[in-house]
């Protein structure tokens, strides 16, 4: 039940892969080289959370856009993903940012992108925080009215392939850890997608296939599962690699790692990549003429190297308006928070803009190799 936006908890959160509940019963662990995994999820140490978002209804034209604001207070530490569900057609879900840690508090936004082609009506969009394993949802009312202008010219994405993300609880573990993998699959737009296929393999430092799993997303597009660490578990960096399907859909793969005891080779993870004006509000809206900070949050902790931080940002075409890079040291269990600035001149076509993070052991033309990337997006509105 949720009441003016904000999630009443008073009963026991539900667990998000309701799904993997019937592949319990066939399959409940699964061992291999002392590392199982298992479709189980232990009680979440989330108590009584509050999630609110602010405004909790907005009215606005065709072709325009409806920010809202989005708080959560819990006891403890918990690791944050936001998702939406039942984003109006031909429109956009920006979060800002959308992955994050709670200690205690965790903040962001998330905007609706409208189109002209976005039909008028009155629709209610899901807005579900994933905390620790455990599913909130809370409710966002969005009035569309008729346009009756012609100066709205934002462009949305088309929704005809996934985005796949995925993560772990930790990235560093000893022998004897369960490693709690989660991700979660939506639409060009940000809008989840139930029912899509998702293959997850872990490998060994030693590049050795541990674990091979399919598994199928819930209707906010989550998928979780838990893989136990033995105590004689190998040493070093360990990988996962998923892969999403859906039908009417192009196909997505994506790859994380996680170090168990030490490594004697990277471990790079990119945490956060988000926006903000000059004055540090997160948004993911801009105007032309403003320039925009990109924020990227990497975190290694495994063999310390000079990275390459890079940054391509594509307008709503596909074309490449930006490269950027920088240089910083990462040593081990350390983070680093890097800035890009991109300025929205008056000719770039409006609508969303892709911004590409990854990370490279060296330059490419020296020999590098990408060791991770992340994505996200914004919209340039106006003029």
């Amino acid at each position: 039940m949720i009441v003016n936006g904000v999630a009443d908890l008073t009963n026991r959160a539900r667990t998000t892969m309701a799904v993997s509940l019937a592949i319990i019963a066939a399959l409940s662990l699964v061992q291999l080289s002392g590392i199982s995994l298992q479709f189980a999820f232990a009680n979440s140490t989330v108590t009584q959370p509050t999630f609110r978002i602010t405004p909790s209804t907005q009215t606005i034209v065709e072709g325009s856009y409806a920010k809202f604001n989005i708080d959560i207070n819990q006891a403890g530490v918990a690791n944050v993903l936001l998702v939406a569900r039942d984003v109006p057609p031909s429109s956009n879900a920006i979060f800002a940012p959308q992955t994050g840690v709670a200690n205690p508090q965790f903040h962001s936004t998330v905007t609706i992108v409208t189109s002209t082609g976005t039909p008028a009506g009155n629709y209610n969009v899901t807005i579900v925080a994933l905390l620790n394993g455990e599913e909130y949802p809370a409710y966002i009312n969005l009035q569309l009215t008729p346009n009756t202008t012609t100066n709205q010219t934002t462009t949305t994405t088309s929704a005809g392939f996934l985005s796949l993300s995925v993560d772990t609880d930790q990235h560093f573990y000893e022998p004897n850890a369960t490693v709690k993998v989660r991700g979660h699959i939506s639409d060009a737009s940000g809008d989840a997608i139930g029912g899509a296929g998702v293959s997850i393999q872990v490998d060994d430092p030693t590049g050795a296939q541990l674990i091979l799993v399919n598994n199928l997303t819930d209707d906010a597009g989550i998928y979780q599962c838990e893989v136990w660490i033995g105590p004689g578990a190998t040493p070093g960096t360990y990988s996962v690699f998923v892969s999403s399907s859906k039908s009417g859909y192009d196909g997505a793969t994506t790859h994380t790692t996680f170090v168990v005891g030490s490594s004697l080779t990277p471990s790079v993870v990119i945490s956060q990549v988000y926006f903000t004006d000059t004055s540090g509000n997160p948004s993911g809206v801009f105007s032309v003429g403003q320039t925009i900070l990109v924020w990227v949050i990497l975190q290694n902790n495994g063999a310390p190297f000079q990275g390459v931080i890079w940054l391509q940002i594509l307008d709503p075409n596909g074309t490449p308006r930006s490269v950027q890079t920088q240089i910083s040291g990462l040593d081990t269990g350390t983070s680093v928070k890097v800035t890009f600035e991109f300025t929205a001149s008056a000719n770039l076509p409006r609508g969303i803009y892709a911004a590409n993070a990854l990370v490279s052991d060296k330059l490419i033309s020296q020999g590098g190799t990408f060791l991770t990337s992340a994505k996200a997006q914004f919209a340039l509105a106006g003029g």
